[in-house]
């Protein structure tokens, strides 16, 4: 169950966020030129808008745990996540977390596609990349940004839950990555990759383009 203290931080959370993210965008908007431009040009600042809004987003969610909480959100029984497609990834939008919410907000309801996937080591020697929202081919004038996420042993796994607003949000369970490592029938769709308390680092990769 939520704590009161918890419903607190996810209220932060998302003010923060909307904070980071109305700066990221009327930056964005700041960039994009008033006066007259060639089609290539226009393209160009179209691009850069994006990659800033995308940039803003990545910020918010990682400075307010969001980005972090999504990482987390799968099942211990088999490692994949919540309610995504047969395909074993979402592939109508982000997530049902805040880190999603805030992704569709941003793109998807502007008519601008995105793909996350997640990028880390497995072996501790092979890049390994994990599709967590595929939305289909980029196009030729897509961009991409960039989050690094450090998992720790005791980071907990997380499910499915909402804010005191009822929002979708991943809300931490008791099973931390160690415990699950620790089982033979559960299990993290990412090896442990160290011997001390660092878990993992995990290259969270934005790709969004227009649809």
């Amino acid at each position: 169950m939520v704590t009161v203290s918890r419903a607190q931080a996810h209220a932060l959370e998302t003010i923060v966020a909307a904070m980071v993210l109305l700066a990221s965008v009327t930056f964005a908007l700041q960039v994009t030129a008033v006066t007259p431009l060639t089609a290539s040009t226009s393209s160009q600042h179209i691009e850069n808008q994006q990659a800033a809004v995308a940039d803003g987003v990545l910020t918010a969610a990682a400075e307010t745990g969001a980005l972090k909480r999504t990482v987390l959100f799968t099942h211990p029984e088999n490692g994949s996540f919540y309610d995504i497609d047969a395909r074993g990834y979402y592939v109508d939008g982000g997530p049902p977390t805040a880190f999603g919410e805030m992704l569709d907000e941003s793109f998807l309801d502007r008519g601008i596609a995105f793909n996350v996937y997640l990028h880390y080591l497995r072996d501790r020697e092979v890049r390994r990349t994990t599709r967590l929202v595929y939305m289909g081919e980029p196009s030729d004038h897509a961009v991409s940004r960039t989050r690094l996420v450090t998992l720790a042993d005791d980071d907990a796994l997380t499910e499915p839950g909402t804010s005191p607003g009822g929002d979708p949000r991943a809300v931490e369970t008791t099973k931390t990555l160690e415990s699950v490592a620790a089982e033979t029938d559960e299990t993290y769709f990412i090896q442990d990759g160290s011997a001390g308390p660092l878990y993992a680092v995990v290259d969270v990769e934005v790709v969004v383009w227009r649809m």
